[in-house]
This record gives structure tokens, sequence and C-alpha cells, in this order.
């Protein structure tokens, strides 16, 4: 185990929230006391918006403690409200479109983020950890093909984007397109006080043992032991400071053995490359397909904000209400629409 992980914990769960991946809310026509608001006379009752904000202060508590948990609380739950809202909006729009998602597309999808996670029980972990359970997830998914199915039907056409357009970005942008000094290491990690077993592996690596057996059958560092201890290409500086010392001294090919907080480290450096940036030239094919993948976007949101402007939307909690006009006055004025 380093400080930089390969499957972070809730990293890939957390992209799901990235538009409306909020759970069905379970909705029924018509307004109830505990409804906290209405879309076209489709109830959003306050246990869907509760139940998000509990998912939320499991997966991260330390966000809702101290003096400003409070406030901060009030804003989750104004975003959670809104994208509800946006869920609605969609799930309607959807049925107008003719859009809908399978339990294949649900399926498939489950089984991507399982191979990614290294596993059905990994995966498992990490939704447990995030506050997820496997039914929340699929609700989840699902609402997330569905936005992507509309926002596919609703963006059709061609986008053009001109070289200038690209140039522009190239150099607005120049510092994502370049790649800092990497090296390519592996390792085996075993336990601080497994001092014996620690000298054991790392005469055996000097020796010339085959690497990825040794991490297989020693190392306790879940994200790289399955692979053999490889730990991929990355920058010295996304590992703790003992490691990074070490992989920036060592010749390739060379051994070494550091000790830092997560255990003892033999470490095997397989290679290195130095900083490099591409050119416009270089960048241009993903430039322009990031510039055409905006301009859907903000046509998707367009999109949006009619379903918004054409909805009869009730938020029955002033509080709320006034946090969610707030925000929308503030990102219209941000971007000057």
């Amino acid at each position: 185990m380093t400080s930089r992980y390969t499957r972070p914990v809730a990293v890939i769960l957390a992209s799901l929230l990235v538009f409306v991946a909020f759970a069905s809310t379970g909705c029924k026509s018509g307004t109830a006391s505990t409804a906290v608001a209405t879309v076209n006379g489709v109830e959003i009752p306050k246990s869907a918006v509760d139940s998000q904000i509990a998912q939320m202060k499991k997966a991260s508590p330390s966000s809702f403690e101290g003096t400003m948990g409070v406030e901060v609380e009030k804003q989750y739950r104004a975003q959670v409200l809104d994208s509800l809202i946006q869920l609605e909006l969609i799930k309607a729009a959807a049925k107008d479109l003719g859009v809908s998602v399978t339990t294949k597309q649900i399926d498939d999808y489950v089984a991507q983020l399982q191979q990614q996670y290294g596993g059905a029980d990994a995966l498992a972990s990490a939704m447990e950890s995030a506050g997820f359970d496997m039914k929340t997830l699929r609700e989840q998914i699902s609402n997330n093909l569905l936005a992507d199915a509309v926002g596919t039907k609703v963006t059709t056409g061609t986008i053009d984007v001109t070289d200038a357009e690209i140039s522009a970005y190239y150099e607005q942008n120049k510092s994502q397109y370049s790649t800092p000094a990497q090296v390519h290491a592996e390792h085996v990690l075993v336990a601080a006080t497994d001092t014996v077993l620690a000298q054991k592996v790392y005469d055996q690596a000097k020796g010339g043992a085959d690497f990825a057996t040794l991490a297989k059958k020693y190392s306790i560092d879940p994200g790289s032991k399955d692979s053999g201890g490889d730990l991929g290409w990355a920058a010295s500086s996304s590992y703790v400071k003992a490691f990074a010392d070490a992989v920036d001294t060592m010749k390739v090919n060379a051994v070494k053995m550091v000790k830092s907080d997560f255990g003892i480290h033999i470490i095997k450096l397989l290679g290195r490359r130095d900083a490099a940036q591409q050119t416009l030239k270089e960048a241009s094919s993903t430039i322009k397909q990031t510039l055409i993948q905006t301009a859907r976007s903000k046509k998707f949101a367009a999109y949006i904000d009619g379903l918004r402007a054409k909805a009869k939307i009730v938020i029955l909690d002033a509080e709320l209400k006034k946090i969610i006009d707030a925000n929308k006055s503030a990102t219209t004025t941000s971007t000057g629409n």
C-alpha cells in the first residue's frame, strides 16, 4: 500500500453522482404532508432527501461536523432536492421521447464496475464504505443511463469545431496536455513488524526471483497484490515520501527496501519516463472531442432549463427553495445567461 490507490474507495461510485444519480423517489401523484416538492403534480417525499443525506453522512461524516455542519447539510439537502426535481423532469421527458433503460444495460454497467474494482466482493466493500447497497446502486445507474439516453436523443446533429477554437483551448489548458516525469515500479508490502520476512523477500528479489510471484504470495497491499505488485506508471510525488525518495534515486531494474507508515516496501524499478508536453497537433483530436462534448452538454442543459420553465414545480420547503433559487441565480450570473 502506498498513498496512491489504483481503486480509490467510492471514486467510481461517486462519479455516478455527477448528474442525476440519486435513487428513485418512489413518488406518487398528489401532495402529502411529507412532500418536500412536487413536479407536475408528482410529489418528492422528504424521505427521499433524508435517505440521500444519510448516505452522504455515512460516506463522509466529517463533512457534517463542526460549527459549519448544519449549513453544509442545508446546502446538500438543496442540491439533492434540485437533482430529484431534475430527475423527475428527465423521467417524464424519457416517456415522451420513447427512451428507456434495459435491465441488461444496468447489469453490464455493474459488471464493468466489478471489473474495475477487482471483483464483486471488492465492489461490495467499496459500496459499504460509501453508504451504498446494490439496490441503490442499480437505481442510480439506471437514472444515469436514462439521462444519457435522453441527452443523446435531444443533442443529435453535427457540431462544428474550428481550428481556431482548438488552438485557443490548447493555449488556455496547456497543462492538461503535459505529463510529469513518471516511474514504473512494483512492490511487495509487508507489515512493519515482519522484518524477517521483509529481508527474505528482499534477498529473493535481489537474487532474481520472479517479483510477481513474491508479491502475490507475500504482499499485504490489496491494491497491487493481485497484479503482482505492479503499480503502473505514476509520478513519484503520488507516493508517500519514503517510497518517492527511493524510486527517485534508484536505477532501472534495481531493488530497494524502505519503510513507510504503511509497512516495509520491497521495490523494484521497472522504468522511467521524462516529462512530456503534447503538441497542439498531437492534442487536437482529443480537444475536438472535448469541445464537441462541451457543446452537447450545454445543449442538454438548455433542454433541461426548457423543461423546468414549462413544468409546474412547487418547492414546499421554504428554506430549501431559498437556497435553490440563490444557487441558480449565482450560476446564471457566473455564466452570463
